[in-house]
């Protein structure tokens, strides 16, 4: 069963949350859900997500590109370089932009779900077309708004959206020539998964999709709001479609959007009809993997099923499931801690949170240890678990740690510290720092290794005068924090 958590939550409880729900926390965050139960702590959690402020889109999100096709022969080549600039610039501003709001979300649950349902609804920018950041933004802003929504309006949204309708070239699909690549997708992975479908039920799908566009020029369309999507009614299938044993009627008489996206609820309410308990124990199982631990086992199979009915239940409100999930017994348990292996958006923004470091050289890192924001490898998402470390990677999130940190100047490491409750006590000060950054609770042999590593063969009573000296304390803590980042227990979540 997953009952809730009996006790009220101690340090270590409260850290296991943050650290499982938001990509960055401080000392101070943590302390705020000591003695709380778990009902409260994750409500609050949940209520910001909707609460806290919602970001301020970068600048050009509303700018779209020149019909380079229309313009002289002699001036197409030099406006296409232009394009192909924008999209690959504003993208990587997107991404350090994405990467800010992670940071700043603060005891929220809001950048964490967003990015879960980035990987299930999976789009990236570096396709043959270019894709306008806008788009990009605009698919963001749908998860971020209805990340603990509905998921049944969350797949309607999706079935039009414009970045989705550029990725799998649904922008590209006819009556005359209906493109199936988005309607297996929304089968095999985002609602059932393989083998609760058939080739017949994907192509009658697609025929549901056709004609719908989407508009990244300043000079075409014009009767249509830029990056909004809109239905060619000439290039729409109006005629009844036979989907997992349902008729999708249509009305080749009356060629409306409407009509249009009338047909696309219903088959998203055939789906979720008809695959009712298959697709609810899809989406309960990713979410458990996410939240709980990459490799879910046997008996994992009936706590999955719990929070497939709760989903069902909730007329399909991912609210209640998050809520249940996360106030659980079995997610406060020992055996669900330092089990995941941390992702790089979890360890770069993280440590950043705590650090200065140049949005640029923080995005590269993350891209570099595998995981690219807007960007991920192909449709299935990131692999994700131990993908996430391997002989290349782990060497090279540890030596860039290393160099944000060496980066600091010793005041700022002085400044950092002034977080954490007895900062002059060395042995208290390492404890906190380690419950801090590690997913366990520090033995006694690491929290004697990190003190050494501290005083550098100085007795315990001499670290508040070098603490007070901020040349000497935070040179010291430069070298705590590179002896630490070193370690596994850094690594894992």
């Amino acid at each position: 069963m997953l009952r809730p958590i009996a006790r009220t939550l101690g340090l270590a409880d409260a850290i296991h949350l943050l650290r499982r729900t938001t990509h960055a926390f401080s000392w101070t965050h943590t302390k705020a859900f000591v003695g709380k139960n778990s009902d409260t702590v994750v409500d609050i959690l949940l209520m910001n997500a909707t609460a806290n402020p919602k970001p301020v889109p970068p600048t050009w999100v509303n700018a779209g590109f020149k019909t380079w096709w229309k313009l002289p022969a002699a001036d197409q080549q030099k406006v296409v370089d232009e394009v192909y600039k924008r999209v690959y610039e504003e993208n990587y501003e997107l991404k350090r932009w994405w990467m800010e709001e992670m940071t700043k979300d603060n005891l929220s649950i809001r950048e964490k779900m967003t990015l879960f349902w980035h990987g299930h609804f999976t789009t990236k920018f570096a396709i043959d077309d270019p894709m306008h950041a806008a788009l990009m933004y605009r698919q963001n802003t749908l998860f971020r708004n209805l990340c603990l929504g509905n998921f049944r309006e969350l797949l309607e949204k999706i079935c039009i959206d414009g970045a989705m309708l550029f990725f799998l070239n649904g922008k590209d699909s006819t009556k005359n020539a209906p493109n199936e690549n988005f309607s297996r997708e929304l089968l095999e992975l985002y609602t059932t998964g393989i083998g609760h479908y058939t080739e017949d039920d994907v192509k009658e799908g697609a025929r549901v999709f056709t004609g719908w566009k989407v508009n990244i020029f300043t000079d075409e369309w014009k009767q249509y709001p830029i990056f909004q999507p809109f239905l060619n009614s000439d290039e729409h299938d109006f005629n009844s479609k036979a989907y997992l044993g349902q008729i999708i009627s249509g009305d080749a008489s009356s060629k409306t959007e409407t009509l249009a996206l009338q047909e696309i609820k219903t088959l998203i309410n055939t789906i979720l009809l008809k695959k009712s308990v298959v697709v609810s124990e899809f989406i309960c199982e990713k979410l458990f993997r996410f939240f709980v631990y990459s490799k879910p086992q046997a008996e994992d199979e009936a706590l999955i099923k719990i929070l497939a009915k709760t989903f069902r239940d909730n007329n399909w409100e991912i609210k209640p499931v998050v809520s249940q999930l996360l106030k659980s017994d079995l997610f406060f348990s020992d055996a669900v801690r330092g089990v995941q292996i941390k992702t790089p958006a979890e360890t770069i923004v993280g440590i950043t949170k705590h650090f200065d470091v140049k949005g640029d050289w923080k995005e590269w890192v993350m891209v570099t240890m595998g995981q690219e924001l807007l960007n991920p490898p192909n449709v299935a998402g990131w692999p994700g678990y131990r993908k996430w470390a391997d002989t290349r990677t782990f060497p090279f999130a540890v030596q860039q740690m290393g160099y944000f940190i060496w980066n600091q100047s010793n005041p700022q490491m002085i400044t950092w510290a002034g977080q954490f409750d007895e900062k002059e006590n060395s042995g208290r000060l390492i404890e906190q720092i380690l419950q801090l950054f590690f997913a366990k609770s520090p033995t006694v042999a690491q929290k004697e290794k990190y003190k050494k590593e501290l005083l550098g063969g100085n007795p315990d009573y001499e670290w508040p005068n070098m603490f007070k000296n901020s040349e000497v304390g935070g040179f010291r803590l430069k070298l705590l924090m590179i002896s630490l980042v070193k370690s596994p227990d850094f690594h894992l979540c």
